[in-house]
Order: C-alpha cells, then structure tokens, then sequence
C-alpha cells in the first residue's frame, strides 16, 4: 500500500543505490530522491528476494526503481525483469548493454574510472552509449582524477545524464552536477537508521 507524503524537491537529480529497508526508501521518497536502486542480481548473495522487494516499494510513491546487476549472465537477467517491477535496469557489464536494450527497460550504465587509461577511453564509450542507455552514473575510487572527470561531466553535451557517483559530500558542490548517487547503508535493526551522510547531502540539495 503505497502512503501520500509530501515530497521535497531537490536542486538535481538524485539516486540512492542499494537500499535493503523500507526505512530508506521511505526516507529517500520523502525527501524527493528520483530513482533508489536495488540489488536484484541472482548471482549476488546480497540479493533483495521478491518479497522483501514488494514489502517496501508498496509503501513508498513518487519514485522510480532501478534493478541493480553485477555480474549476472544475460539470461538472469531477463529472468529477474520478468519478476520485479521495475522502471529501469541497471548494468556495470558493457558487453551486456545491447542485449538487454531489447528487453524495453531504460538502462543506466555505471562506469569505473580508476585510471588516465580508463579517463582516456571513457569519451568513446559515452558515443557507444548515446543512442542504447539513458543515465551513465561514473564511479571511482582515484581522487586524484576527480577534477578531470569533473570536467567531463560539466562540458558533456550529449543525450546521456551524466551522474556523479564519486566524492559525493556536503560540502562537494553536489549541486553543480546534472545528478548524483549515493549508497545506502544497512539498517541496524528494524525501525532504527542512521541516515548519516545521505540526509546531510539532501538537506544541501533540498530546494526550500
């Protein structure tokens, strides 16, 4: 049973990955995030089952879901599109990308950029994505290419959202960017969550 709330409006786009409780999907609802992403991976052990999944995106509204895929054969795939009702389909596998187009689901690319290799490359993989994925969320863990992929994502000029999902703090100018992800974290125990970081970010993002 999905609850009216009065949701917030944000100043960008926002995605919150991974959420497992209903406590962050409620929250993040609230607090006007676009897209919360779930682990639906059937080679993942951190897979949300259907039940759990249904449990909570039946109490929240004004959202969309995003099936989160890791290294899961084309097959799995199509199998867990089937069973849950999502809105897009997210994959970190290149090799998959214009196969699982075919199944009707928008796609979201998320891309690693660890490297000057992977920076270098990463202008011809955006062509190859442009007409097959809608959002590209960048990912990485090397700080000292942050500012080169801060500039990729402020002087792109394609179809693709570009979204940040590296270095994502309060006080990073979340706001300067098209969109942004976060992760959620586990719930320690049902009812009782600290939303940490993700609240302070939403509050910088919160439009009032």
């Amino acid at each position: 049973m999905q609850e009216n709330i009065l949701r917030m409006a944000l100043k960008t786009f926002v995605k919150v990955s991974n959420v497992s409780s209903l406590s962050d999907a409620r929250y993040c609802a609230g607090m006007g995030v676009d897209i919360l992403g779930f682990n639906i991976d059937p080679d993942s052990t951190e897979r949300l089952d259907e039940t759990t999944f249904k449990e909570i995106t039946d109490w929240v509204a004004g959202v969309e879901f995003a099936g989160e895929f890791h290294d899961s054969n084309l097959q799995g795939i199509k199998d867990a599109v089937k069973a849950y009702p999502i809105q897009f389909v997210e994959l970190s596998n290149l090799d998959l990308i214009e196969k699982v187009a075919l199944l009707g689901k928008p796609l979201i690319y998320k891309a690693s950029i660890n490297s000057e290799d992977d920076l270098g490359r990463f202008g011809s993989t955006l062509s190859y994505l442009d007409e097959l994925v809608q959002i590209v969320i960048i990912k990485s863990t090397n700080e000292s290419i942050f500012n080169s992929l801060d500039q990729q994502i402020t002087f792109y000029n394609g179809n693709l959202k570009l979204v940040r999902g590296y270095g994502v703090s309060p006080d990073s100018g979340v706001e300067r960017f098209p969109g942004i992800e976060m992760e959620a974290t586990k719930e320690e125990k049902p009812g009782l969550k600290d939303y940490g970081e993700i609240m302070d970010v939403l509050e910088v993002l919160d439009e009032d």
